[in-house]
């Protein structure tokens, strides 16, 4: 009887539990079913579907004939797929002897297998010699299945550090880091796109498909002429190298539509590896070293002075035999003369003399002629980090101002600047921004800023100074060139130093110019003149030129362009 009570009390208090479990189960299906049925499916999905970002590929870079200067190909990507903590400190060992990957890099990968981390990279963006003897190592039996690769577009830069300050470069996860890869970088990357992966029980891929197709960026065809790039870039090695300079910058432009054929900086580096350059070599100085232009500007002085005829052509100043006090300041010619004509004075480079000239001209118009040739203000060209240069305002003169600004101090440009401003005179007198990039209509920015006449007599002008001036060296046999020399010191800590920047300006042929060219030489050491040091640079560089466009067909062969 007792034991009858007891077994019903049991089943009872049994049913109980169960029918609470039944409840339970019933609560639990009701409430994933219908009350969380958006937050259940969510991780559900989460665990079933995987949206993976696809980066697209970057567009290819060309010079004007086609040539390529840049490019993304797909390369293999090398990981540690680390899912039973399998791999050993010994393997990968080999691996990085394989890979010769530095300290830091070991010890962080060490760490993170030592955390038992599934997923680690090992090197991305392998270069197709490494991927071949990382997958052989990775098919062997004491790695095999702790090592993985993915596809991945790695930049390659064939033509190594050839325009390397126009093209810039890129990071690891393919960022943009200077040059026209920075610039143009919204039209060069394209646009991602999105892979929705479906995953069974297995945690294996068993369907995929595209949510957003990668879209391939804009291709790119730069104005310069990869051949002509690379001998400009030599001549200005070998000249930095020669004077021992601190550096260099060398322009070339089509006088007649602003197109930049070349433009080098020196120091330069490889693109490929551009995050381990040090940021000075990074610097691209065409476009934004600051520098006193020296004599050079007495070009922008002439031009003001011919526009405001502010002198008749055989009139004579006076020069004080290369001695002469403005206030309490000393200005001195290197060859001093008595007297000098207008045209004497910028083919002699007379200090004095364009002190004489600046005073007669008045700081108004000088400053308004200044401004016309696109001083104080970028030039626009399509490459990042340009600098604005420096022009006080006239109201920011102070009494000595006019007379060194008559001489290029107390103004600072850059060499792309000056390049623009000597390419006036080539153009016919226009003002045109100088264009990376080929267009089918360029040079579409222009201003007049010296008249058709007073272009012909400054032209006159430069290209005596050339056959009979300072600019003596820039010569060749055969070929009128019109330029300019310029010498000035560079300014370190608020003063100028006992140190210079050499430069040369000027365009060919002459009377029916077809290419501009500026030289700048930073600090050389010994020799230091622009007609010593930056004009024989811009003789090699034009005579090479000259016979690589065609323009001169009969160059003494000693000017023969070997690339």
């Amino acid at each position: 009887m007792n034991r009858n009570r007891q077994g019903k009390k049991r089943f009872f208090v049994l049913s109980i539990f169960f029918f609470i479990w039944i409840f339970l189960i019933a609560f639990k299906l009701f409430n994933m079913q219908v009350l969380d049925y958006t937050t259940y499916m969510a991780k559900v999905k989460a665990q079933t579907n995987r949206i993976e970002e696809l980066h697209s590929k970057r567009g290819t870079i060309s010079d004007r004939k086609g040539e390529i200067l840049a490019i993304s190909l797909l390369s293999k990507s090398a990981f540690i797929s680390n899912k039973d903590n399998a791999l050993s400190l010994a393997v990968f060992k080999k691996i990085c002897a394989l890979l010769a990957l530095g300290n830091s890099q070991k010890i962080n990968v060490i760490k993170r297998i030592r955390r038992g981390e599934k997923f680690i990279w090992i090197k991305r963006k392998l270069t197709d010699d490494e991927f071949l003897q990382v997958k052989a190592l990775a098919l062997s039996k004491d790695v095999a299945g702790t090592i993985d690769f993915v596809d991945e577009y790695r930049r390659v830069y064939p033509q190594k550090k050839i325009a390397s300050h126009i093209l810039g470069g890129v990071g690891i996860d393919e960022q943009a880091l200077g040059g026209i890869e920075t610039s143009l970088d919204s039209e060069i990357k394209g646009r991602g796109g999105k892979l929705k992966v479906l995953i069974d029980a297995r945690k294996k891929i068993f369907q995929f498909k595209y949510m957003e197709q990668p879209v391939t960026g804009r291709d790119i065809h730069l104005s310069i002429d990869a051949a002509l790039q690379f001998f400009v870039e030599r001549e200005l090695a070998a000249a930095v190298e020669k004077y021992q300079a601190a550096g260099g910058a060398v322009i070339v432009i089509s006088s007649r539509d602003g197109q930049v054929l070349a433009m080098a900086s020196n120091p330069d580096y490889c693109p490929e590896n551009i995050w381990r350059t040090p940021m000075p070599v990074l610097k691209n100085k065409a476009l934004s070293f600051l520098y006193d232009p020296g004599s050079t500007f007495k070009v922008i002085l002439a031009a003001s002075a011919l526009e405001n005829r502010i002198c008749g052509r055989q009139e004579m100043f006076d020069c004080h035999n290369g001695v002469y006090m403005i206030r309490d300041r000393q200005i001195t010619d290197v060859h001093p003369f008595a007297r000098l004509s207008f045209d004497d004075i910028i083919i002699h480079s007379s200090n004095i003399g364009a002190v004489k000239i600046g005073q007669r001209l008045g700081g108004k118009k000088y400053f308004q002629t200044i401004q016309k040739f696109g001083f104080g203000r970028r030039t626009g060209i399509l490459l990042p980090a340009e600098e604005n240069g420096i022009l006080n305002a006239l109201k920011q003169w102070s009494g000595v101002s006019l007379a060194f600004l008559s001489f290029g101090y107390e103004i600072a440009v850059t060499p792309l600047q000056m390049a623009a401003a000597f390419n006036v005179l080539a153009s016919g007198g226009f003002f045109i921004r100088p264009d990376i990039i080929m267009n089918d209509t360029p040079g579409g920015s222009q201003a007049r800023v010296l008249s058709a006449a007073n272009q012909r007599r400054l032209t006159e002008i430069l290209t005596a100074a050339v056959s009979r001036g300072t600019g003596k060296k820039a010569g060749i046999p055969g070929l009128e060139i019109a330029g300019k020399t310029g010498t000035a010191h560079k300014v370190k800590r608020g003063k100028y130093a006992r140190s210079y920047v050499s430069s040369f300006g000027g365009f060919f042929p002459a009377h029916d110019p077809q290419v501009t060219v500026f030289v700048m030489i930073d600090e050389p050491q010994g020799l230091y003149f622009g007609g010593e040091v930056a004009a024989p640079v811009f003789k090699a560089i034009a005579g090479k030129i000259m016979l690589y466009l065609k323009l001169f067909p009969d160059m003494p062969a000693e000017n023969e362009i070997r690339i």
